[in-house]
């Protein structure tokens, strides 16, 4: 059984820089290992939760009060032509920037989006016209209760930053992708072009979880904050970006609750003055003293 350790700070382990301690932590780099941590939070009934790369997500300053998984230790991906079978803890920028550098296309407008191949499945990642599950074939994993699974795309539901798999125990392990051989110039020309929009658009400089609400039908969630005058408006430590509004940033000292409150802000000063509710795409992980806004 692999060593688990007690009283882990999750600060640096989150994109943010925000979050308390984990109770138990342990960070695995095989499937056995894997199963026998899934046993082991079993047998101790401790509530398990799933840690990849740490990019959107919100950990609160309580922590974690049972065992964090890291699976940032799966890594390797490995290449069968334009097939890439990709661990879930691999960067999905890793293998987008492989993909291109092949010439396969499919995710090139993916580029820099941060985080694990594995997060970005369960949140179906995307960008502009493309998002990580449009290449999918299967998804290997396991359940918290040890038993595992092999399910194609077809099995699995995918929405707009969402999945069956938010709404279910599993913990993956391995995906496969399919790409599609294109010219490589063009390939490496929109992902050039994609990488200095975030740098244009986005405050990659600064902590922070990426997007924090999803896109409101018909609307930029960015644009509608914008227009209530709040880029730059900060509570404690957390500040709307000023180059991004739909953005938030750890400006040094921000507590969970101060991006938390500063969430129910928006929300309310957004319907106030258009009737749209705005709904997170940040995840929030742990407890926290501050409701969501509800109209």
């Amino acid at each position: 059984m692999i060593p688990i350790k007690e009283n882990i700070s999750l600060r640096e382990k989150s994109s943010f820089r925000i979050g308390g301690v984990a109770r138990y932590y342990v960070r695995v780099h095989r499937i056995a290992e894997v199963k026998d941590v899934c046993r082991w939070a079993r047998e101790h009934e401790q509530p398990l939760f799933i840690l990849g790369r740490g990019s959107n997500i919100l950990i609160s300053d309580a922590g974690w009060p049972g065992l964090v998984l890291d699976m940032s230790g799966f890594t390797e991906i490995t290449w069968h032509e334009t097939i890439a079978v990709c661990q879930s803890g691999a960067l999905l920028h890793t293998l987008v920037k492989q993909s291109v550098d092949r010439g396969f296309g499919g995710m090139e407008e993916l580029a820099g989006i941060p985080g694990s191949v594995g997060g970005a499945l369960v949140m179906n990642a995307g960008a502009f016209t493309q998002t990580v599950s449009e290449c999918l074939v299967s998804v290997k994993g396991v359940s918290v209760e040890g038993t595992g699974f092999n399910l194609g795309r077809s099995d699995i539901n995918f929405g707009y930053r969402t999945s069956s798999f938010k709404q279910e125990s599993t913990i993956l392990l391995e995906a496969e992708f399919l790409f599609v051989k294109q010219n490589k110039e063009q390939l490496l020309s929109a992902f050039t072009e994609t990488l200095k929009k975030r740098n244009r658009k986005q405050p990659l400089d600064t902590p922070n979880c990426g997007s924090v609400f999803k896109r409101p039908a018909g609307y930029y969630a960015g644009a509608l904050i914008e227009e209530c005058g709040l880029k730059g408006y900060t509570i404690g430590g957390a500040m709307v970006a000023p180059k991004h509004a739909n953005f938030i940033l750890n400006s040094g000292s921000a507590s969970a609750e101060d991006v938390r409150k500063l969430i129910v802000h928006i929300q309310r000063q957004v319907y106030n003055a258009y009737g749209i509710l705005l709904e997170p795409e940040v995840v929030f992980v742990g407890d926290f003293y501050t409701p969501l806004f509800e109209p």
